[in-house]
């Protein structure tokens, strides 16, 4: 079963970042639950300036596709992530691999 260690949010603080650390971190007490076993991770949100545009150049978006969401190292969700079922299937994908 695959393991969720780190996710990070690179954005300046605003109330879209706020809203999807909860609902991330609220799917992962539900998958918790229904695994039957308590997730360790990392949770990291880079809201400085120097962070926030090197990760862009990294990656190579904009600030229009913030916030930036990466789970294990990997791009998860470009800008702003309305559906919560959309957080919970890339969580569970990631849970299921090997």
């Amino acid at each position: 079963m695959g393991q969720i260690k780190k996710i990070e949010i690179i954005c300046f603080p605003c109330h879209k970042c706020d809203l999807l650390k909860e609902r991330i971190e609220v799917i992962i007490a539900c998958l918790e639950f229904k695994y039957g076993r308590k997730m360790k991770y990392e949770f990291i949100h880079q809201d400085g300036k120097k962070e926030i545009l090197a990760a862009l150049l990294q990656y190579g978006y904009t600030i229009k596709n913030l916030p930036i969401t990466l789970i294990n190292g990997e791009i998860a969700f470009l800008g702003h992530v309305k559906g919560e079922n959309v957080i919970r299937w890339k969580l569970e994908d990631i849970l299921k691999t090997d």
